[in-house]
């Protein structure tokens, strides 16, 4: 075994590596990002948990690990050197000099010797090798290149609770191995983060029996829309009562449909409902941070509920302006680190005005209108009337009013509170819908059809 190569220099004269493809899985293999912009690092340390030693060399085009050398120390630690892709290996106690990569072509790879090896790296222990991409600041992005399936068995158990039934542990597993099949960061030369922008994954630290089972027994399937992987397979903690269409969020996705939800209901989810409290002065401040200038805020409401009950537009009325925002911007607006303060979900009230005040239901209990758009009704003469404005109805629980939106309710001291339910997006598969419908005996592909309209699963 060899412990010491002073310099190695390969020209790559036909390919350049400096961007994955289009689609994330190459024979079978991702590139995830777990160290990348601002946690990039300097100095970045392996320890092969097996004790072998680890392998140099280079992933090519079809991300297949190309032998340049290797070593029998087994605590090495990498950082940039030189231009280009340089990349210079040191044992981490001693820093002698093991390996030196100077290829512009190609980024360093390295893998643990052996097979089904894992190899800690901050803290967490990660299957599969990984690639070194030298940035401009000299510090290093580190990128796990892993199988799918390896990949999808360090997500489940970072997604959803590893003690919660199989099928909804199934159910993640699919959610999870359809997102990760497009490429989300190409310029970042990785396929898919390892946080929540895309999918929390730390290798192998929480994999249990049963979260490893749900990955094997559905193996390979994903979610299809129009014969083709869905590649906005998303999903939030949970729901509030009510999924949204995805038009009403970020746009039009043709599986991602509103519809109410039964099944929260029958689990129990800690800090389902929530309220934070926001004064005027802080409202002004956040505004003015993400580029609106309306001067101090006076009023704040939700200008629009959607079908479903969630929020679709909010107005803030100030000294000198007024702006109304749309869509997940209802929710993200109200987050700030300083205050440690934000809205949880799409489904909420201000100051107590909700979705109650805007809307009524007809028929059942599943349709309700919150629009006089295209509303008639029959006058006690036998004539048609076409409502417009707004108007209200008489029911067993009082007086409701259909209008354009809600009314304003004005803050009496200044302050004003966002009371809702729920955790997320509000789009697609509720991962304590899913907890509650495996609960109650549901399989893993009817939890996914019931989140998400016209798939199949394959």
């Amino acid at each position: 075994m060899k412990k010491r190569v002073l310099s190695f220099l390969f020209i790559i004269t036909l390919f350049s590596l400096t961007a994955v493809s289009a689609s994330a899985v190459v024979n079978d293999t991702l590139k995830v990002g777990i160290r990348w912009g601002d946690t990039a690092l300097e100095a970045a340390n392996l320890e092969n948990a097996a004790g072998s030693g680890y392998e140099f060399g280079y992933y090519d085009e079809d991300r297949e690990f190309v032998y340049l050398d290797e070593t029998d120390e087994t605590t090495i630690t990498m950082q940039a050197s030189g231009s280009g892709n340089g990349v210079t290996v040191t044992e981490t106690r001693s820093g002698e000099v093991l390996f030196q990569f100077r290829d512009n072509g190609y980024c360093l790879g390295i893998r643990p010797m052996g097979r089904h090896t894992e190899t800690w790296c901050k803290g967490y222990k990660y299957p599969g090798g990984f690639e070194y991409r030298p940035n401009a600041d000299g510090t290093l992005t580190v990128i796990n290149v892993v199988d799918i399936e390896d990949y999808v068995k360090g997500v489940v158990p970072y997604e959803m609770d590893k003690d919660w039934p199989l099928a909804a542990l199934e159910a993640q597993a699919v959610c999870a191995r359809t997102y990760a099949v497009k490429t989300r960061h190409p310029s970042l030369g990785f396929d898919v983060c390892a946080g929540t922008d895309c999918q929390v994954y730390y290798g192998r630290n929480r994999a249990t029996d049963m979260t490893d089972a749900a990955v094997d027994n559905t193996a390979g399937e994903m979610i299809y829309y129009g014969g083709k992987p869905a590649d906005t397979v998303v999903y939030c903690a949970s729901n509030g009562g009510a999924t949204e269409d995805a038009a009403n969020v970020w746009s039009s996705i043709p599986y991602l449909v509103g519809k109410k939800d039964p099944y929260e209901a029958k689990t129990n989810i800690p800090n389902y409902n929530w309220t934070v409290t926001y004064t005027a002065d802080e409202l002004t401040w956040i505004l003015e941070q993400k580029g609106y200038s309306i001067g101090t805020v006076k009023n704040v409401y939700v200008a629009e509920f959607t079908p479903m009950g969630n929020v679709s537009k909010v107005t803030f009325e100030g000294s000198r302006d007024s702006v109304t925002v749309k869509g997940e911007t209802c929710r993200t607006i109200f987050y700030s680190s300083t205050y440690n303060k934000s809205v949880k979900s799409q489904r909420f009230t201000i100051n107590g005005a909700g979705a109650s005040s805007g809307g009524i239901y007809i028929n059942d209990s599943n349709t309700v209108i919150r629009s006089l758009e295209g509303i008639s009704v029959l006058s006690g003469g036998g004539k048609t009337v076409r409502l417009d404005g707004s108007a209200s109805v008489l029911s067993a629980s009082g007086i409701s009013t259909v209008g354009e939106g809600q009314t304003p309710a004005f803050s009496k001291d200044g302050t004003f509170t966002i009371t809702g339910s729920g955790s997320g997006h509000n789009l697609g598969m509720s991962q304590y819908g899913a907890k509650a419908m495996a609960e109650l005996g549901y399989t893993y592909d009817e939890i996914l059809k019931f989140y998400y309209t016209d798939i199949t699963i394959k």
